[in-house]
């Protein structure tokens, strides 16, 4: 899937989040923008994984960060503290119709309230 493409079960209702997130304005306050690209790409350990999820826990943008990796079917690295694993399992979830928000909630233990600002999906 191309990672510009949202998974087909978001695609119907989530239209300015999926426009928000495409935006990618998010992306320019990422605390990874601060470290080596190889920590979240390369081909890890546990422990650079577990390095790269560290910098993730504190991230401002972590949330729209893995919903990015959710919705634009991102294959490969870590995304909003998660691996191409952990997404997986995630990623079936949304198949079965539960949403975007309650995924990210249920994972980042946030309230499901919709955000006052889209691109804080």
């Amino acid at each position: 899937m191309s990672a510009q493409t949202p998974h087909r079960t978001l695609q119907a209702g989530h239209g300015p989040m999926l426009r928000a997130l495409a935006r990618g304005g998010w992306k320019e306050r990422g605390t990874c923008r601060q470290t080596d690209p190889e920590l979240w790409f390369a081909d890890t350990s546990q422990r650079t994984k577990a390095r790269a999820a560290s910098i993730c826990a504190s991230c401002p943008v972590r949330r729209p960060c893995l919903a990015w990796a959710l919705v634009f079917d991102e294959e490969y690295g870590v995304w909003g503290g998660l691996d191409a694993t952990e997404r997986h399992t995630l990623k079936r979830r949304l198949t079965t119709g539960e949403t975007l928000l309650a995924v990210l909630a249920d994972v980042l233990g946030w309230p499901i309230a919709a955000p006052s600002n889209p691109e804080a999906a």
